[in-house]
């Protein structure tokens, strides 16, 4: 298995190809904000044929390019469907903030949606590029987001993990669209059962496995000691 990363735009978020090797099709995870350039060095040096774009959740530093990147390759965006409105009204997703930004970025804090765009339902399967990729819902850093776990023969199970858990940490949730208790509900019922051996690949910072973030992450706790806690 071939797994590619680069870090796109302001926020320093991760964007991945992944392939069965080189020379391979591939689908591009979360394609952020500046990410066109980087992208295409990144395909050409690997051989690699997109076959669809796939998001973890609808923020703008996760989606940016998007759009560019469905057009210019011709493939479909996989994106959340609880998340489809951040796609063409990212402020719906952001603080006041964002606008300056937006409007520096693309002229308008309206974007328009991917040409195609497949809504992916809670906990789907869905066959691109020769894997299975299960898109886990984890809500509380936005309605919809997910972390889209696949596995493979010699590596074991790998889970992109977006903005949902990070090493020695977890996504916001305070920005529209965020719930504390919904992220805590995350945490313990799809975070916490993941197998030890799984490997952490986050929307931003550096790889992680589920067996350290078990032992370190200060906001990863057992399910039980959640509940005589509460």
């Amino acid at each position: 298995m071939l797994i590619a990363s680069f870090v796109t735009g302001p926020f320093q978020a991760n964007c991945y190809l992944l392939a069965a090797a080189q020379g391979c099709d591939c689908v591009i995870v979360d394609p952020g904000m500046e990410a066109m350039e980087t992208l295409a060095r990144g395909l050409a040096a690997h051989r690699l044929n997109p076959v669809a774009v796939a998001l973890t959740h609808g923020h703008i530093d996760h989606v940016g390019s998007a759009r560019e990147a469905g057009r210019r390759y011709d493939v479909p965006v996989y994106c959340p469907v609880d998340d489809r409105n951040l796609l063409s009204e990212p402020m719906e997703g952001l603080g006041d903030f964002a606008a300056p930004l937006l409007m520096q970025y693309y002229g308008s804090t309206s974007l328009e949606e991917p040409d195609e765009v497949i809504d992916v339902a809670h906990d789907s399967h869905h066959s691109l590029a020769g894997f299975d990729l299960e898109f886990l819902h984890a809500p509380g850093h936005t309605p919809g987001c997910s972390m889209i776990r696949l596995v493979d023969a010699e590596h074991g199970p790998v889970v992109l993990s977006g903005d949902v858990v990070f090493a020695g940490s977890i996504g916001r949730t305070d920005m529209p669209g965020g719930d504390p208790d919904e992220m805590a509900a995350s945490l313990t019922q799809v975070v916490w059962p993941l197998d030890d051996a799984t490997h952490l690949l986050p929307g931003h910072g550096g790889p992680t496995t589920m067996a350290a973030e078990r032992a370190t992450n200060p906001y990863l706790t057992a399910p039980d000691s959640n509940a005589s806690s509460n």
